[in-house]
């Protein structure tokens, strides 16, 4: 005769196999979804598709890349300017949705104005500092703001050299209206001057663009822009100096992963110089300019 121990443990044997298959299977847990920020695109667009107008994508956080910019402007009143700047920057993404981008000035202006020799030398510094704030997959389009500070020292032709201190704010906006063809972006613009030597001379920009980027072949981007600019000689928006409107193209080429080349071509289309005569602004603003980017990503 089996002991009451004994039979329990018995019984408990034969049943556990029947138990367990009554027992609802255990699953895996279910993965959970990718998370998105405003940094994070199922789709990037290159900054520079844009011509002189910048897209709103930052620098993922660890990577680094290079570029060298090449900025010319030509055509002024009463004479000949041709001013040449090259523009050496390293951008790195700090953290996630922040970029921080010093850069390096350099230029060089041959001009002659109302019969007077007027060259002038030029070298500087600063850093363009970018965070995101809106993602398209998130949010439709893309928003970041840039803060750019810098100083610029004039050696020019005939006088003492002075030093000028500029402050950008920036925002930059862009969208896919075509996924993998056609694109666009909005960048507004405040430029703060000061100009000395002291008493310092103050004078601001604000500038409002506008293009369409389209992907004819894979990496390749065709685009046209619009932008305004008003010229004050104060840091806010009274005392009107001159405005200028240019439009013109621009191509973009991403040549292999890590290697892009840019360039673009605005002329002024109208514009306005206070208290001079004439339909186009070519006393605050150049008539024509050209850029012509390459950079590179490590």
């Amino acid at each position: 005769m089996l002991k009451p121990t004994a039979f329990a443990l018995a019984a408990a044997s034969l049943l556990s196999p029947a138990l367990a298959a009554d027992l609802p299977s255990r699953k895996g847990a279910p993965a959970a979804p990718p998370v998105l920020s405003a940094c994070s695109e199922s789709e990037g667009i290159p900054t520079d598709a844009f011509g002189f107008t910048t897209g709103s994508d930052v620098a993922d956080p660890g990577s680094f890349g290079a570029s060298l910019t090449y900025n010319g402007g030509f055509g002024v009143r009463d004479g000949r300017q041709a001013a040449h700047g090259l523009q050496l920057q390293g951008s790195y993404g700090l953290f996630p949705c922040f970029e921080i981008g010093p850069y390096l000035l350099g230029g060089y202006t041959d001009a002659t104005i109302a019969d007077t020799k007027a060259d002038s030398r030029s070298a500087g510094a600063g850093v363009e500092m970018k965070y995101r704030l809106l993602g398209r997959d998130l949010h439709g389009i893309g928003l970041t703001v840039i803060v750019d500070p810098s100083f610029n020292r004039t050696d020019p032709t005939g006088a003492g050299n002075f030093t000028t201190y500029n402050t950008g704010l920036r925002i930059f906006a862009d969208k896919t209206l075509v996924p993998g063809k056609l694109y666009a972006a909005l960048n507004l613009s405040h430029d703060l001057t000061w100009t000395g030597p002291s008493p310092y001379l103050r004078s601001s920009t604000f500038t409002v663009g506008g293009s369409l980027a389209w992907q004819v072949l894979d990496g390749l981007y065709l685009s046209g822009e619009v932008r305004h600019q008003r010229r004050h000689n104060e840091l806010g928006f009274g005392k009107e100096a001159g405005y200028a409107t240019f439009a013109g193209p621009g191509i973009f080429w991403q040549a292999t992963k890590q290697f892009a080349i840019s360039a673009a071509y605005n002329v002024q289309i109208a514009g306005k110089a206070k208290g001079v005569p004439g339909d186009l602004d070519v006393t605050n603003f150049s008539q024509h300019l050209v850029k012509v980017k390459a950079a590179y990503s490590f």
